[in-house]
């Protein structure tokens, strides 16, 4: 049978449901982390900023940096989900689209807040010399 159908005795199994279960799943957790948490984180921010008239430094770089490198780690993890045929291994890959999804979509926070620490650590000399200037006997 040359052009016939041959009867092939493949060892590899179909996808379980768990697979699919975990690929659903991770996926919609990450989309609403992107909608529940990076959209607020951001236009949180995006109020502060404007609130002071620019004067809180934002490192706009490293924060689309940051979101761009772990979303595409995110979305790699969730790509390996569609070609492993273990359930246990397609939610642990999962899980671990989901929490780097979270915490990228919480960095801006901590990268502005760490911002802010500089901005008042630069800020207390400037204090300091202004006192020193009108009250010179301090």
């Amino acid at each position: 049978m040359m052009f016939g159908r041959r009867a092939s005795t493949s060892t590899r199994r179909p996808r379980s449901r768990a697979v699919w279960a975990a690929l659903v799943t991770s996926v919609v957790l990450c989309l609403l982390i992107v909608v529940g948490v990076l959209l607020p984180v951001l236009t949180l921010i995006g109020a502060a900023d404007g609130g002071t008239a620019g004067a809180l430094d934002v490192p706009v770089g490293s924060i689309a940096a940051a979101i761009a490198i772990g979303y595409v780690l995110a979305l790699l993890l969730l790509l390996l989900i569609v070609t492993v045929r273990n359930g246990a291994l397609a939610w642990v890959l999962g899980v671990a689209a989901v929490i780097s999804t979270l915490v990228v979509s919480l960095w801006p926070l901590v990268a502005v807040a760490l911002s802010g620490v500089d901005q008042v650590g630069d800020l207390i000399p400037f204090i300091q010399d202004l006192i020193a200037r009108f009250w010179p006997g301090n």
